[in-house]
Parts: structure tokens; C-alpha cells; sequence
């Protein structure tokens, strides 16, 4: 199965592709990123501004059709802390989903450094089992 997982930072925009089949690594199959800045785009009252915002539509709607035209059977698509944070969050995610079809998930802090950890032990183990090895770890 073709997935394609969509990071909304602070900053950038990351779209992996990946073929992921149950009980093996995913295999990665493409990257793309662009640059957001909703950091720099956020009012003194917390709000993302309208630029902002249509940055934020434009570069959604480009890389979910990018995940189409990659094959992906599903598009998984999460926003993090500048989206989270935003006092007109709930107005921009529906936006976004208004204009693109795709619908963002905000994660919580604690879920966003869980998926990280996850994500890193699940396609890294023999990696960071070498690294323990050589820096003394049982």
C-alpha cells in the first residue's frame, strides 16, 4: 500500500511517500518539502494571518496532488504546533480542508514527540542499536 504522510510545521511543509506493508520498514519512495513560515506568519493576537493562511492552502493542495499523482491510496496529513497554537486554528484547518479536501489532524505536543520517537525507532533500530553498542550500552 502507497501512503503518503503530510508534516505542517512551523516552518516547512514535508511530504514522505512511503510503501508500507504490515510487519516490514516502510520503504521510503519520495520526499518533497517547501518552505511555510507559518512561524512568521502569526498576528500579535495568535492568529495565522491571511497570507499566512493561503500560503498554508496553496502548498496543502499541492502536495496532495502530488501524493495523487505518486499513486498514494491514502493521505495522512498532520499540523503541529503553529497550526495547533493558533487562536483561528479551527477557521484555517476548515479552510483547508474547504479548498484542498484534505482534512489536518493538529497534534498535541506529547503526541508529536511519541509519533517522532515511533517513527525513529521503527525505521532506525539497527542503527541505533550500533550506536549503543559502541557507546557502551547492555
Amino acid at each position: 500500500m502507497r501512503l503518503g504522510v503530510l508534516d505542517v510545521g512551523s516552518n516547512t511543509v514535508h511530504l514522505l511517500v512511503v510503501d508500507a506493508h504490515r510487519g516490514a520498514h516502510p520503504t521510503p519512495m519520495s520526499s518533497s518539502k517547501a518552505t511555510l513560515r507559518l512561524s512568521e506568519n502569526t498576528d500579535a493576537f495568535g492568529n495565522i494571518t491571511p497570507a499566512g493562511a493561503d500560503r498554508l492552502v496553496d502548498e496543502v493542495r499541492e502536495f496532495a496532488a502530488i501524493a495523487a499523482r505518486s499513486g498514494c491510496s491514502e493521505l495522512m496529513a498532520f499540523a503541529t504546533s503553529a497550526v495547533r497554537d493558533a487562536y483561528n486554528s479551527d477557521d484555517v484547518l476548515a479552510r483547508v480542508l474547504a479548498e484542498t479536501g484534505v482534512a489536518l489532524e493538529t497534534l498535541s505536543g506529547v503526541d508529536e514527540a511519541r509519533l517522532t520517537f515511533l517513527a525513529v525507532r521503527r525505521w532506525s533500530v539497527p542503527v541505533i542499536r550500533r550506536r549503543c553498542r559502541v557507546r557502551g550500552c547492555a
